[in-house]
């Protein structure tokens, strides 16, 4: 689906997968997963999430025996961060000579709040370990952390200006 380009800037993690029994040799009699869907646009997430709901239906039709069972455990709308702070942001990691990317986040961390009071955007600093994130093996060296706060500083210091002038 992501790859399809249908749903415009569709992300897909499945985040988490368990299977029953976990026995090496052992054909499993169930397997649950979570699927995180990230969108910019609400309605091509909402065609996305019925798609991906639709699909394991396809599966049990074909497959006797097969029974799935899907839960929404979550849904919140996507919060589009600030293009004049992001430009604020970009420029403030090019004068540090910083390489940097774009990303659609979908994050739902208290930045996604304050969006609704104040422009708002987030820095992210790179992780080492292939993009894991809110896993206790997430890791950003010190160096990409102290790059992170000098962009961080540098942008809140040029807001700051721009906002008493």
């Amino acid at each position: 689906m992501v790859d399809s380009g249908a749903y415009g800037e569709l992300r897909a993690t499945v985040g988490h997968v368990t299977v029953h029994p976990d026995l090496t040799n052992i054909v499993p009699a169930r397997a649950e997963l979570t699927v995180d869907l990230r969108n910019s646009d609400d309605a091509r997430m909402a065609r996305a999430e019925r798609d991906l709901a639709a699909y394991p239906r396809t599966l049990e039709d074909d497959s006797p025996g097969l029974t799935v069972a899907i839960r929404r455990m979550a849904r919140t709308a996507y919060v589009p961060f600030d293009e004049c702070v992001q430009k604020v942001i970009a420029q403030a990691a090019d004068d540090h000579g910083l390489e940097h990317i774009a990303l659609l986040s979908g994050a739902g961390h208290d930045a996604q709040e304050i969006a609704a009071l104040c422009p708002t955007a987030m820095v992210f600093v790179r992780g080492e370990y292939d993009g894991i994130s809110h896993n206790p093996r997430e890791y950003s060296t010190p160096e990409a952390c102290a790059h992170g706060v000098d962009v961080l500083a540098t942008a809140l210091l040029r807001l700051a200006t721009q906002g008493s002038s």
